[in-house]
């Protein structure tokens, strides 16, 4: 299984500078604005394969085949404590 990836995201706005100060407040809006939008939809791509791969591995075994697989257990567990 393979989750890896990169993400590109670029954006561009006209915003008033008066100083070195706004600019540097200007420059660390978009950033954490970028940041924001990125995160999301990465968690968005990842629960959701997350979600698929689950889905994928999800037992398809009656629940009768699972209690006798845990009384079997249970069984040679008991049986190696003699």
């Amino acid at each position: 299984m393979d989750l890896s990836g990169n993400m590109t995201r670029q954006v561009e706005q006209d915003l008033p500078v008066d100083n070195d100060d706004s600019h540097i407040g200007n420059v660390g809006r978009l950033v954490e604005d970028m940041e924001l939008k990125m995160r999301n939809l990465l968690q968005e791509v990842y629960f959701g394969k997350a979600k698929d791969v689950v889905g994928d591995l999800r037992s398809v075994g009656s629940l009768s085949d699972g209690a006798r697989d845990r009384e079997t257990q249970r069984e040679l567990i008991g049986s190696m404590r003699r």
